[in-house]
Parts: C-alpha cells; sequence; structure tokens
C-alpha cells in the first residue's frame, strides 16, 4: 500500500484555505446576528401589548359583542423609519353603533414599555378607513369570509403605539 505524503506547503495551503473558511463563517454569523438580534425583542413587547390589551378590554366589551378575530400587527405601517405595534379586536354586536362607541369612549389601554398609556379607538368594517392600507389588508387576512353579518354591526376595537425606535430590526425601515 502506498502512503500518501503531504508536502509542507500543501499543509500550509490546507491550514491558511481551512481558517479562511472559518472567517468567513464567523462573519457571516456576525451579520445574521446583527441583523435579527431585535427581532424576539419586538415580537415580545407585540405579545406583552396584546396581553394587556385582551385583560383591558376584557371587562368592557358588551356582554352581546362576539369575538370574530384577534389582530396583532408589528412593523412600518407609513413612512420613515419606526416601528408600530397595533393589537385588537374584530367584533360584531346587535347594539347600535352608537351604543357601540359610547362603551368604548375614553378607555384606555396599559402598553408594554414604561407606564404609557395608550387610547383606544372603534372602526366599522363598511367605514371608508378599510379600502386603504394597511387597513384593507387586515380586513382580508383576519376576516376573510365574513365581510359583514347582516343583522350585526362588525367592527374593530384596537390600541396602536406608532413611532417607536426600530433597533436595527430590518422589518421597520
Amino acid at each position: 500500500m502506498a502512503s500518501i505524503t503531504i508536502s509542507r506547503g500543501s499543509y500550509i495551503s490546507m491550514r491558511i484555505f481551512a481558517s479562511f473558511g472559518l472567517i468567513v463563517f464567523c462573519l457571516i454569523s456576525l451579520f445574521i446576528v446583527y441583523a435579527t438580534w431585535k427581532m424576539p425583542v419586538h415580537a415580545y413587547r407585540l405579545w406583552s401589548m396584546q396581553s394587556r390589551f385582551r385583560s383591558d378590554m376584557r371587562p368592557l366589551h358588551p356582554a352581546e359583542s362576539q369575538l370574530l378575530a384577534e389582530v396583532k400587527e408589528f412593523g412600518l405601517f407609513g413612512n420613515s423609519n419606526h416601528c408600530d405595534y397595533f393589537v385588537g379586536e374584530f367584533r360584531a354586536s346587535p347594539l347600535s353603533k352608537e351604543e357601540i362607541r359610547e362603551r368604548y369612549s375614553g378607555v384606555i389601554s396599559s402598553v408594554f414599555i414604561g407606564n404609557r398609556l395608550l387610547e383606544t379607538d372603534v372602526y366599522f368594517i363598511d367605514q371608508d378607513v378599510f379600502t386603504h392600507y394597511p387597513w384593507s389588508e387586515w380586513l382580508e387576512k383576519y376576516l376573510p369570509d365574513t365581510r359583514h353579518i347582516t343583522d350585526q354591526n362588525t367592527y374593530l376595537i384596537f390600541s396602536e403605539d406608532a413611532g417607536n425606535p426600530p433597533e436595527g430590526d430590518i422589518r421597520c425601515h
């Protein structure tokens, strides 16, 4: 059996190639960590905001209302370089629009950053706002088949926290 001998030059070349590969791997790994390390932070903040919204709103919903879908969105929903958080619920109720608006008027929801409070708002799905981005997209995403329940008012009760710093999250650019 013939023995394989590696010359000193080949040995040095293999070490240089392995070292170069290790450096490239480390640089790619560092880039991925740099580009994505804030994503879990923003996901946690959105989850926390939704959790608090649910607990704040639960006692305020009209007993006659029915939850159709929960809304939870995060990203850049305008111009500039910032992160927007949006949580809410699509609901249906036999109450009139005025009664529903009155039920939620002046309601404030706690939020995840410090002691800030967010106001809530109500939009009915037959309003013009649902013909524009991102509202129209959310309506299709969360209520794909149920555009309108004929004998009830379908509405979105929500809170939003806009203009937060992106802190390196690529979804906010």
